[in-house]
């Protein structure tokens, strides 16, 4: 399924799967958790993109924990019903914890997942291997035009025309994004003037909104979890230094989780 991020033409296994190339002679080696690095050197923006290890690994401590398991669910049960036979894409897939939810969801679909940070898609790959893996950048996928029945995206940054390229018609596109009040209480903490997040949208050109909801619950984390919580969202680095010290060991109110999910067709 994948395609060369310099030329576009299908990328092809080599005899003994370890790496794929192109026709035009673009060779990319396989690592050894199995993901594929088609992310060139030109468009990256640093030397290592996306999440740190740090951010990362903090992430896979608050899935694994279970806090986001309602969303989880919550995203399987709206792609129920669905037709994924032609593949499913995971955009911005982070450590896999959502990835790995679609596996088990829809077994012998094919499930595909791409995310600019290398030591997530390592992580993810290491914890899902029946996935496919990418090191891309979600705004050049190295995807075949029109090749997807389902598009998922939490909370990743994306770019919509590469959304609607990239699937079918009568594809859809799961969008989650944090609802105004996600976290509020964090927010709180962390700002003078704590500001909502922006409401969900619901147009998206060349696409026609089917289906929306919101997911919404609290939880009370333990002082350790709750840094990082703090360490794998923006809060990591924005807000007042002092006040991200004082939480360190602290125990806040309960959290809301609270998420929008809208659901588009092409």
């Amino acid at each position: 399924m994948w395609t060369c991020p310099h030329c576009r033409l299908a990328l092809l296994a080599s005899a003994d799967g370890a790496a794929l190339a192109c026709a035009s002679g673009h060779t990319f080696d396989r690592a050894r958790e199995g993901y594929v690095h088609l992310l060139p050197a030109n468009r990256k923006r640093s030397a290592e993109p996306g999440d740190n290890p740090l951010m990362v690994a903090a992430r896979r401590r608050v899935h694994d924990a279970g806090t986001y398991q309602p969303l989880a669910d919550a995203l399987v049960a709206t792609l129920s019903g669905l037709p994924v036979g032609a593949g499913i894409l995971d955009l911005g897939c982070g450590e896999g914890y959502y990835t790995d939810a679609l596996v088990r969801a829809f077994a012998g679909s094919p499930v595909y997942a791409v995310d600019i940070s290398r030591a997530a898609v390592r992580l993810a790959a290491k914890r899902c291997a029946a996935a496919e893996f990418a090191v891309a950048s979600a705004y050049q996928l190295p995807l075949p035009d029109a090749s997807l029945d389902v598009v998922v995206r939490v909370f990743a940054p994306s770019d919509d025309a590469e959304v609607v390229r990239v699937l079918k018609s009568g594809g859809c596109y799961l969008e989650i994004v944090p609802a105004p009040r996600h976290l509020w209480q964090l927010r709180a903490t962390l700002y003078d003037n704590p500001r909502e997040n922006a409401a969900p949208r619901s147009a998206l050109s060349g696409m026609q909104l089917i289906s929306q909801q919101s997911v919404q619950y609290e939880v009370t984390p333990d002082p350790g979890l709750l840094m990082d919580i703090v360490a794998m969202t923006p809060f990591a680095y924005r807000g007042h230094r002092e006040k991200r010290k004082r939480l360190e060991g602290a125990t806040l109110p309960a959290l809301n989780m609270d998420f929008s999910l809208r659901l588009f067709e092409k």
